[in-house]
C-alpha cells in the first residue's frame, strides 16, 4: 500500500517533518492546514518541471495524502481551470487503470476556487481499493487531497473528516 500511495503522489500531478495527531497540520509553504488521523510525513520530489509536495498518514488501511504543487503562471494563462483540473483526473486513469465513478465540477472554499471531486476504483494486486480525490486549482497551486483504502473506510467519518477540514490559506 506504502508503495502505491507513493507512487500516486508522483504520478497523478506529473500527467521528514510531524504534526501532532491531534491538532491540524499547518502547512506553512504549501498555505493550507488538514486535519490527518496521525502524524503525516512530508516529501519532495521533482516531477519534470514540477515540484510535487507530499504530506501522508497511513491509518487503518487507508492512505490520507496531501499533494500541492505549483504549475508555472504561463501554463495556468494559457489554459482554462476546467483543463486543468480534467487533466489531473485523467493522470490518475492513465497512470492507475482506474476507474472514475463519478466526477463532479465545484468550488472549493469562500473564495470559490474552480475544483473537481472524483472517485475511482483502483485494482491493487487483487484488490479493488476506492480512491477519492478533490483537485483544487487555487491561482497557480494545484492542490490534491485524496484518500484511498478499502470502501468502507474511504466512505466513512474519519476521511469525511479530513476532507471537510481542508482549508487553503492566503
Amino acid at each position: 500500500m506504502r508503495g502505491f500511495i507513493a507512487g500516486f503522489a508522483v504520478l497523478v500531478v506529473a500527467g521528514s517533518l510531524t504534526a501532532q495527531a491531534d491538532k491540524p497540520y499547518d502547512s506553512k509553504e504549501g498555505r493550507y492546514s488538514v486535519a490527518f488521523p496521525g502524524k503525516p510525513t512530508t516529501d519532495s520530489k521533482k516531477a519534470g518541471e514540477l515540484t510535487l509536495n507530499t504530506a501522508a498518514v497511513e491509518a487503518k488501511g487507508v492512505g490520507y495524502i496531501v499533494i500541492h504543487s505549483d504549475l508555472p503562471a504561463d501554463t495556468v494563462k494559457a489554459s482554462k481551470a476546467e483543463d486543468i483540473l480534467e487533466n489531473g483526473e485523467k493522470g490518475l486513469v492513465m497512470n492507475f487503470k482506474a476507474k472514475v465513478t463519478k466526477s463532479q465540477p465545484t468550488t472549493f472554499g469562500k473564495e470559490k476556487y474552480p475544483a473537481r471531486n472524483v472517485t475511482a476504483e483502483v485494482k491493487v494486486d487483487a484488490t479493488t481499493l476506492k480512491l477519492r480525490l478533490l483537485i483544487v486549482l487555487a491561482n497557480n497551486r494545484v492542490y490534491q487531497v485524496l484518500a484511498v483504502g478499502s470502501e468502507d473506510v474511504v466512505g466513512g467519518p474519519m476521511t469525511e473528516k479530513f476532507f471537510e477540514s481542508f482549508e487553503i490559506r492566503k
